[in-house]
């Protein structure tokens, strides 16, 4: 009987300790993964704000020219720019020779020409029509390294007249990953899908531009066609083994890639491992003489397991906590109110600058409570993310932002659209959504509806704050839901 019971701890502890084993290292590879997927949105969100300010830069230069007083009124807009984008180092616009015309770049000197510069020459000798990612280099006008960001300027006949540039800061994100805890081993890096590298919080001056086309992450990138998963792999750079996350961005040409340590990630399992084996084979020990010890290390086993099922908790929350303040809403994969409210606070301000419209929608799923009590939870959270999914759907342009307002509210925000265009979309978000069919037998509609306010305006003219466009879309679907539900009513506010 003791060698049975012998017999079974030895084999309950392998198990445990392989159990163990696979779990440690399978929230290390969720962590890794969503750490990379916050990061990717955080430098998609960095790239498209100053991508968005270059294509205004570039469609002024093309249909006003070049004369001094555009020049002046670019250069001005510029500014105002730069002010809001904490990351990008400034704003330039070059001539067909490789001169500046004009930067935002404090204390610049104007006298270099760019014409060694790859993006120059990239430009120069392609029609290249969209945002082109340059890699790292030290710019003349600071001497910080940066990432050149640049649109091709050509006159009516296609021909080269110069490039505008947006320079970002690469220390901006060193700063940004090494504020990360992933351990003295850990490191996080963004890459061009080409295999240039643009950042590195470790060594990053060191290893700017270095070429990583051979590493097995963009192979399987590049090659296999996915978009995100994890890898455990010796790194080529300084040969350490780390467990990778990575993310590719689907509206530019990077990835980013965040990892730890395999020896320090895994040091604590081992920790465990080892006191588990040790204190296994004591208990062996113990079994020869006295076999009722069996039962107190039975119970130790239990308390252990409940401990470690304690620290997988605390995992899971710190994970959810992480991917609440990257911006990202857990459920339906809509940007959180924490990153709606930065967005549409950008988006006014670019828009007063600009003299832009924007519209501003808010969604409410409509007896979403009926719904819920019919249905139970899990069914209402499945009927969100169709609902977020048919709405990302429709916000078709890069600056268009969708997120979960709350509960079962969503919002869309639309730069650069009037009254009329926004009123466009939320009709078909609507009649979408209806077109899905979901029943609920608590709705007069037997399915599954929204409401939708829609209020427009031209920030620092017909409205003064991000506050006031809210508010006037809540007032609207206030008056939507008033008015039987099921349809979209526009704002009465001027704008």
């Amino acid at each position: 009987m003791t060698s049975v019971v012998g017999v079974a701890v030895l084999l309950l502890t392998y198990l445990q300790v392989e159990w163990d084993r696979r779990e440690a290292l399978r929230q290390h590879v969720a962590d890794m993964e969503n750490l990379a997927a916050a990061l990717t949105r955080q430098a998609e969100s960095t790239i498209r704000d100053a991508h968005t300010v270059l294509i205004g830069i570039q469609r002024k230069l093309q249909v006003s020219g070049y004369g001094a007083e555009n020049l002046h009124e670019v250069l001005e807009v510029a500014r105002a720019q730069s002010a809001i984008l904490a990351d990008v180092e400034g704003f330039t616009v070059l001539d067909a020779d490789g001169r500046p015309l004009l930067t935002t770049v404090p204390n610049a000197t104007l006298r270099f020409t760019a014409q060694d510069r790859e993006y120059f020459r990239v430009h120069s000798a392609h029609q290249v029509t969209g945002l082109y990612i340059g890699a790292p280099i030290q710019s003349r006008l600071s001497g910080d390294w940066v990432i050149a960001l640049t649109l091709r300027l050509s006159d009516a006949n296609g021909e080269f007249r110069g490039v505008v540039l947006a320079t970002l800061l690469v220390r901006h994100f060193v700063d940004f990953y090494r504020s990360i805890d992933v351990g003295s081993q850990g490191v996080i890096g963004m890459v061009k899908r080409d295999g240039t590298l643009l950042v590195r919080s470790r060594e990053s001056a060191e290893n700017a531009g270095l070429d990583m086309s051979r590493s097995p992450v963009l192979r399987t990138v590049n090659e296999d066609g996915v978009k995100r998963g994890n890898m455990v792999l010796t790194a080529m750079i300084d040969g350490v083994k780390r467990i990778y996350g990575f993310d590719t961005s689907d509206e530019y040409p990077i990835l980013v890639g965040a990892s730890l340590g395999e020896e320090q990630a895994m040091a604590g399992w081992r920790s465990r491992a080892l006191r588990s084996g040790s204190l296994s084979g004591g208990v062996l020990v113990i079994l020869l003489s006295m076999g009722w010890l069996i039962w107190r290390a039975l119970g130790r086993q239990e308390r252990m397991e409940a401990r470690l099922q304690g620290m997988h908790r605390d995992l899971a929350l710190a994970n959810h906590a992480l991917q609440i303040i990257a911006g990202e809403d857990a459920l339906t994969g809509l940007a959180n109110r924490r990153r709606l409210d930065e967005t549409l606070r950008a988006a006014f301000q670019s828009a007063a600058a600009q003299g832009q419209p924007l519209s501003f929608v808010l969604l409410d799923v409509d007896h979403f409570k009926r719904f819920n009590d019919q249905y139970g939870h899990p069914a209402g959270d499945e009927a969100l993310k169709q609902v977020a999914e048919i709405l990302k759907r429709h916000a078709r342009r890069s600056a268009d932002t969708t997120a979960r307002y709350g509960g079962e509210e969503l919002a869309l925000i639309l730069p650069s659209a009037e009254s009329t265009a926004a009123m466009a979309v939320a009709e078909r978000i609507r009649a979408d959504v209806e077109a899905l069919a979901i029943a609920n037998p608590g709705s007069p509609y037997a399915n599954l509806t929204l409401s939708i306010g829609v209020a427009s305006c031209v920030p620092g003219q017909t409205m003064h704050t991000p506050a006031e466009l809210v508010a006037a879309a809540d007032v609207a679907l206030y008056a939507a839901k008033s008015e039987g539900r099921n349809r979209v009513i526009l704002s009465e506010q001027p704008g």
